[in-house]
Formats: structure tokens, C-alpha cells, sequence
């Protein structure tokens, strides 16, 4: 099995890409979605809310779920914080990764979507690595289109996202910039995955 894992700033066309790997009839974990997965869990709410229920108005919605954009919201704006919603869902979220992975072991390919892949020092677990990235005007148009997201909110996932494209680069397979067409792009993976062929 190869593992590849896919990477690159917030709006910057990490989902994108793996809708076009998916359309190839590869799988792809998807670190966002199933965080999103995790937050309706009711172990991990309980848990969310004995950490941050002090901290945060409105914490939970009238249905019980956990009012993400809240969430973010005030950990996205306090270092020492960010930290404490993924020490909360770790656990789950490593027992869904070691599932997908036995689920496909008999592969040629298995893709991974992790947004924080060098941040969190994951890089050197994965064969390859494709990078996707995009002109920083059409970045950020891309991201403040988004629900729950405004300007001041975007500057502290960036500032998270702080890894260097010198140091990081020598890890870097594919640089895939998303502002070409989808067409383009798949074609680029395509010619990429068979120069990747296990002998």
C-alpha cells in the first residue's frame, strides 16, 4: 500500500482535490469531515462541555450539538486553547484513521486529507505528498465566502497553518495549484499516480 497524503493551506483546494482522487475510484480520509463526524458524537459533546462550558456562551445549540462556529471561534483567538479540542477527539479520531487504513490495506493507493499534515510533524508517515495551493487573493475570496468565517477568524487559521514552504518543500511530490481547471488537475494526478506504480 502507498500512502499519500494531501495537504496546503486553508482554501487552497484540498477538498477539490479529493473529490477528483474519489472520482478515480480511489478512497480518501477525510481529517475535516470526520472531526465533523466527531463533534455530533454525545461522549465527545460531554466532554467538550465540561472543558469549555465556563468559557464559552452558547456553547451548545437548543438540539444539544456543539455550536462549532463558537467553539472556534474562541480557540482560534487563544494559543494556550488550541490544543484542547484535539486532545478531546484524538482518541476517536485515531481509532477512524486505523479503520480506514485496515478497511484498505489491499490498496495500491490509499489518499489521506490532512489540513495540519506538517504543523502536527505527520509528513514523514506518508510516501508521498501532494500540496495544493493557490494565488493568495483568490485564498482568501475563497475562504470569506464561507459560513462562519470572517476576516479576523481567517488571519487565526492562517496563523495556525504557519509551517515554510523552504524547509517543507524537499517532502512536496505534487504542487497542484487549484485556480486551473479540474480537468487539468486530474490529468496531473493521473500522470503522477502512474509514475508511482509499486514494482
Amino acid at each position: 500500500m502507498i500512502k499519500i497524503a494531501i495537504t496546503g493551506k486553508i482554501g487552497t483546494g484540498k477538498t477539490t482535490v479529493s473529490a477528483i482522487i474519489k472520482s478515480l475510484g480511489y478512497n480518501v480520509y477525510e481529517s475535516d469531515i470526520e472531526v465533523k463526524n466527531l463533534f455530533k458524537d454525545s461522549i465527545i459533546a460531554e466532554k467538550v462541555k465540561k472543558e469549555f462550558k465556563d468559557h464559552i456562551p452558547n456553547l451548545f445549540y437548543k438540539n444539544g450539538l456543539i455550536n462549532k462556529k463558537n467553539l472556534g471561534n474562541y480557540v482560534f483567538s487563544k494559543k494556550r486553547e488550541q490544543a484542547k479540542p484535539e486532545k478531546i477527539i484524538h482518541p476517536e479520531k485515531k481509532k477512524k484513521k486505523e479503520k480506514f487504513l485496515r478497511s484498505n490495506n489491499q490498496e495500491k493507493f490509499t489518499f489521506f486529507d490532512i489540513p495540519l499534515l506538517f504543523e502536527k510533524k505527520l509528513h514523514k508517515n506518508y510516501d508521498f505528498i501532494i500540496y495544493t495551493f493557490v494565488d493568495k487573493t483568490i485564498q482568501a475570496k475563497r475562504v470569506l465566502t464561507r459560513k462562519g468565517i470572517d476576516s479576523k477568524k481567517y488571519q487565526n487559521i492562517l496563523a495556525i497553518q504557519d509551517h515554510s514552504y523552504a524547509k517543507l518543500k524537499q517532502y512536496v511530490s505534487l504542487y497542484l495549484d487549484t485556480d486551473n481547471e479540474k480537468n487539468y488537475l486530474l490529468k496531473k494526478i493521473e500522470h503522477f499516480l502512474k509514475t508511482k506504480q509499486q514494482p
